[in-house]
């Protein structure tokens, strides 16, 4: 198989980081890898380069979609900080089961993995987790600011145990555990951070969307 008339270089590098998604970086061959992106051998080396390369592109790619992706979520006006940070944690409950192929995040799996091979992969990895920690802790400020979580609380640290719930939370989803459950754990981590009283009187509750057909 050679390169296909109007060969799009972005969808191919989408496809095959679904490919590394699902079958990790050692699980994947360089076969596997040709046939995600309809593409031949010889036309994948020369578009991309070799496997280790190649894994590095998709992994910078989706690093940098899932650093805007969470940003939007957590940018926005002191008044409604609060309500990112709940949504955050929500979106980080449904981030497996609202993919029809329930992958999971790539930076998560390049960690669980273990994968060593590249120094600047790692590096890419613990950028992107730098990021999000950033825009976790800016939302956190922003809160606090607004007198919803208490201003003597770590901002950083509070950022911190939200990338530790979302990460265990994708696992356990991964595992099997259902998306209500999940929703039921995003819900317990909102209720344990340093709420203000007049935070605590003014939250209602959240409808938990339910996994029954």
């Amino acid at each position: 198989m050679g390169r296909p008339p109007g060969f799009d270089k972005d969808k191919v590098v989408q496809a095959i980081e679904r490919q590394f998604r699902r079958t990790g970086y050692a699980g994947t061959s360089v076969d596997d890898i040709a046939k995600a992106g309809g593409l031949g051998r010889g036309s994948l080396y020369a578009a991309f380069g070799d496997k280790s390369n190649l894994y590095l592109q998709t992994l910078a790619a989706y690093c940098d979609r899932t650093e805007t992706a969470w940003a939007a979520v957590l940018e926005g006006p002191d008044e409604t900080a609060l309500e990112r940070l709940r949504a955050y944690l929500v979106k980080s409950a449904r981030f497996v089961h609202d993919d029809p192929d329930r992958l999971g995040c790539m930076v998560t799996g390049f960690v669980v993995e273990g994968v060593d091979h590249d120094p600047q992969a790692n590096e890419r990895v613990r950028q992107a987790l730098r990021r999000i920690e950033g825009s976790l802790t800016e939302c956190v400020q922003a809160a606090q600011r607004h007198g919803d979580l208490e201003p003597e609380a770590g901002a950083s640290e509070i950022s911190q145990l939200l990338i530790a719930v979302n990460r265990g939370m994708e696992v356990m989803a991964k595992a099997g555990l259902d998306a209500a459950a999940l929703e039921r754990i995003a819900d317990q981590a909102f209720e344990g951070l340093p709420l203000t009283a007049r935070a605590r009187s003014q939250q209602t509750p959240r409808p938990v969307v339910s996994d029954a057909p």
